[in-house]
């Protein structure tokens, strides 16, 4: 009997462990975070033209994982403006309606709706604004660090990540990939059940804006 214990739990184990290594989300640079300063980001006036963004080519998805899937969604509702200074991106803010998370199951995107992660009803609206774009050199795909302010579920932290951003006359265009802390922002769901869910989120976006034609000066 002891020995059928063992090898049962044996089993358990490896049946665990194999289950473990098949839920991940992929590589991406982990984002930089801190507490946000007193000078919020989101109270800035942009300098420049602002530029609205283009939400039917837009996109904000998400990766998440437990021991035993992964999960793919994004958010399907949000707007928002990316200003330009002399041809360079000055400004960003975003306004996300937390009610539109969507997940590739009916079951987790009404749990993310409730009170346990994004609480909807009570937090209705996450917002991101940015107001630092430092030129990034030596990286094959991105361009750009972004520095801005992420809020969610009304906590808010400051967060730093590459990106892709590309102006020209026709368009701007921005991409970015990278990894979040879930923790950090209240997303917890209470209990022991929270400890199966992986902490890391990975983020991507891809931001289009549509512009008149004019002349574009050269980086």
């Amino acid at each position: 009997m002891h020995l059928f214990k063992i090898a049962s739990g044996c089993s358990l184990v490896t049946i665990f462990t194999l289950l473990s290594a098949c839920a991940e989300i992929g590589d991406a640079p982990r984002a930089e975070i801190s507490e946000a300063s007193s000078d919020s980001i989101a109270t800035t006036m942009f300098s420049g033209q602002p530029l609205a963004i283009d939400t039917t080519n837009s996109s904000i998805a998400w990766t998440a994982a437990k021991v035993t899937r992964t999960h793919q969604g994004g958010f399907a509702d949000f707007s928002g403006s990316v200003y330009l200074n002399n041809e360079s991106v000055s400004g960003v803010e975003m306004h996300i309606l937390a009610a539109s998370i969507f997940s590739d199951t009916e079951r987790l995107t009404g749990h993310l709706r409730s009170e346990d992660f994004f609480e909807v009803e009570r937090f209705p609206d996450a917002t991101f604004a940015a107001s630092s774009f430092e030129p990034l050199e030596g990286d094959s795909t991105a361009t750009h660090t972004v520095t801005g302010e992420l809020t969610i579920r009304d906590q808010t932290n400051r967060i730093s990540f590459p990106a892709a951003i590309s102006v020209d006359a026709d368009s701007v265009h921005t991409t970015a990939d990278f990894i979040i802390d879930r923790q950090l922002w209240g997303l917890s769901y209470p209990g022991a059940p929270d400890d199966l869910i992986y902490d890391d989120v990975r983020i991507r976006l891809n931001v289009a804006i549509a512009r008149s034609p004019h002349v574009v000066r050269a980086e």
